[in-house]
């Protein structure tokens, strides 16, 4: 693999047929673009892939592919074989075959994930296994091993051996998938490490903007400057269509410097940058962002609450426009309950404010987040502020 693209490679509902095609249009002016289909929960992809998919589900499956290659997008149709034996090669061969069949532009055997201690039989095992069900398909194989990033290696020596007997036994012409330093990593600049470990440079598969392991966050960051220049990258993106599709622009927009705003989005909202400003990736918020959060953290601690309270009045309508529009959007009411969710926390920030002085402020926010109807569930707020006598 050469180019850009997406990996449909998350936990949760699979995007439909038509959420797709918004996919492979958002990814059609890219240089070799290319999806890889893999949704952990597609049930004949994963738990139950020994079983033939029904004629309804292989029928989607088969439109997906016709139309990623009518969009010039190269469809890579992926197997999770779980819990295999040895001789069950041939279930899953049955299954790449009929990929092939129906026009996939490659194939991709997937061993993450799957509760198996690593060692190297394991490595052996998984390489003979995906040899014997993919010989004699005359299409590039990609392979996602069990030990995918850096961090399975630390404290865990059988990793390590996993690694070095996965790296002497696959085949040379086929392309390994790696996340980089950690499942969801901060950066992606150093692949020096994981091509001495894997014996070729990797194919990464980018966890930045996924969100199915935090299902109350979204990630809207920009791709720009991620990888370095000629790294082929593959985006896992939010299960939230919407999300997803907005990632997938920021993708499209870092590789071919255009930015083009998908028309399943609906308008262009300012809901949309509010949104972004304080869900960027898991540990940053945008510049904006940090000078807002610096501003309400300010008024609420006793300073001046006009210029917070005029930036929330125009950002609760800004995020109530949005939340009237997600019935028209593709998957909208998925994102509904975060820009809700947004809306509730300005509101919240906002009748905190109008109260005189720190001392009320701080009572408001107690009980608006606590008491009135509490924000958070008991083993959340129990994690993010341990009571003394626990730790």
């Amino acid at each position: 693999m050469r180019g850009i693209g997406v990996v449909e490679g998350f936990y949760g509902k699979p995007y439909t047929v038509e959420m797709r095609r918004g996919m492979f249009r958002a990814l059609s002016g890219c240089e070799d673009p290319v999806y890889l289909y893999a949704p952990k929960d597609d049930p004949f992809h994963r738990r139950e892939w020994r079983k033939p998919y029904p004629a309804l589900n292989w029928g989607e499956v088969e439109e997906s592919i016709a139309l990623a290659s009518e969009a010039g997008v190269a469809f890579h149709f992926g197997l999770s074989p779980w819990k295999f034996d040895s001789g069950e090669h041939g279930a899953a061969r049955d299954k790449l075959c009929a990929a092939a069949e129906a026009g996939a532009s490659g194939l991709c055997i997937l061993f993450d994930d799957i509760p198996q201690n690593a060692s190297g039989e394991l490595a052996i095992k998984q390489l003979g296994f995906a040899e014997r069900a993919t010989s004699g398909l005359d299409l590039p194989v990609m392979i996602c091993p069990t030990v995918y990033c850096n961090a399975f290696l630390r404290g865990n020596p059988e990793a390590a051996v996993y690694l070095e007997s996965w790296r002497k036994a696959v085949n040379p012409a086929w392309d390994v998938l790696w996340t980089g330093d950690e499942v969801v990593s901060r950066e992606l600049g150093g692949l020096s490490e994981a091509c001495d470990l894997l014996g070729k440079p990797p194919v990464i598969w980018d966890n930045l903007l996924a969100d199915d392991y935090c299902l109350r966050r979204v990630y809207l960051g920009a791709m720009d400057g991620r990888t370095p220049p000629g790294t082929p990258v593959l985006l896992n993106p939010s299960c939230i269509f919407p999300v997803a599709l907005h990632g997938v622009m920021e993708l499209a927009s870092a590789a071919t410097g255009r930015d083009v705003w998908p028309a399943e989005l609906g308008p262009r909202f300012r809901g949309w940058e509010l949104l972004r400003d304080f869900n960027f990736t898991p540990w940053e918020v945008t510049g904006t962002g940090e000078r807002v959060l610096g501003m309400l953290g300010e008024a609420l601690s006793g300073g001046e609450p006009g210029p917070c309270l005029s930036w929330l009045e125009a950002a609760l309508g800004d995020m109530e426009e949005m939340a009237d529009s997600m019935g028209s959007i593709l998957g909208g009411w998925d994102l509904y309950p975060v820009v809700r969710d947004m809306w509730r926390t300005l509101s919240i920030l906002r009748k905190a404010l109008l109260q005189d002085g720190p001392s009320a402020r701080g009572a408001m926010l107690h009980y608006l987040m606590h008491r009135r109807l509490p924000y958070e569930n008991p083993l959340a707020a129990l994690a993010a502020h341990p009571r003394e006598d626990v730790v």
